[in-house]
């Protein structure tokens, strides 16, 4: 009896595709994955970064590929997910945490050309949605599989611009639009597929810490209900949850791993 319970959170034989698997976050989500006994493929365009993770992983005995992919190619996504599948079989679990954007990035609202605004959506809200309707087609025609969106608590608040005082750092206008359309076409999806047995999730991160200037982690740190930014190693557990049988009951669902940011 107890077993269903001990074992409710493996994900043995279930083959794992982790899009941006070479990332900050994604790294971590790759050893999770592999860790609780996934099959999992690396799609990035990090090529050195994505076969270092891939040989980190099977040092410690876990089982993981690299497959060089550019989601951020908007009108290929079609092709590559037949060209994923075709390579590796039928995926189980979809987890995208690619972060594409232009070297642009960082300008400041009033600095942001149209230009600029309509490259980042179609890279990266394109890429995210275009991405998982076509894999949640495919879960559809096998009645069955688990996608889950890394998205940003800034798809439900917006930034706080105190914080960046003092400091070069900002928060692009177009993220928090991207990271909000991501959290409703996902929504969606969950909605239009979950008859056919295919949960669709969003994991959304507050402030992960990377060497970012002290002023900026101490006023971030202050607004949290913990006082501090969170690790990847933290993101990594929340995927790996509603990618499996423990968050079987669980789609549409926007799981905020903000330290209590939100909270307050």
């Amino acid at each position: 009896m107890f077993n269903q319970y001990k074992n409710c959170v493996r994900l043995d034989s279930r083959l794992a595709v982790v899009a941006g698997g070479a990332g900050l976050i994604g790294t971590e989500i790759v050893k999770c994955l592999c860790a609780f006994g996934a099959d999992v493929v690396i799609l990035d365009v990090a090529a050195d970064r994505g076969e270092a993770v891939t040989r980190e992983a099977a040092e410690q005995g876990g089982s993981c590929r690299f497959d060089y992919c550019d989601l951020s190619a908007v009108p290929a996504i079609t092709s590559e997910i037949a060209r994923i599948e075709d390579s590796y079989g039928p995926m189980d679990v979809w987890v995208n945490c690619t972060y594409p954007r232009t070297a642009d990035w960082n300008r400041k609202l009033e600095d942001v050309t149209p230009e600029s605004w309509r490259a980042n959506v179609d890279m990266h809200m394109n890429g995210y949605c275009i991405s998982a309707g076509e894999v949640a087609r495919r879960m559809a025609a096998r009645e069955g599989g688990s996608i889950i969106n890394v998205g940003s608590i800034q798809g439900q608040v917006a930034p706080d611009f105190r914080i960046y005082e003092g400091t070069d750092m900002t928060s692009p206008a177009a993220y928090t639009a991207i990271k909000g359309g991501i959290r409703m076409y996902s929504k969606y999806l969950a909605s239009y597929y979950g008859r056919r047995n295919v949960r669709v999730n969003v994991v959304s991160p507050g402030g992960i810490f990377n060497n970012q200037a002290e002023a900026f982690i101490a006023r971030y740190s202050d607004k949290t209900c913990l006082g501090r930014l969170a690790s990847p190693q933290e993101i990594a557990p929340a995927v790996v949850f509603l990618a499996s049988g423990a968050a079987s009951y669980i789609t549409g669902l926007d799981l905020l791993v903000d330290g209590g940011l939100t909270a307050i």
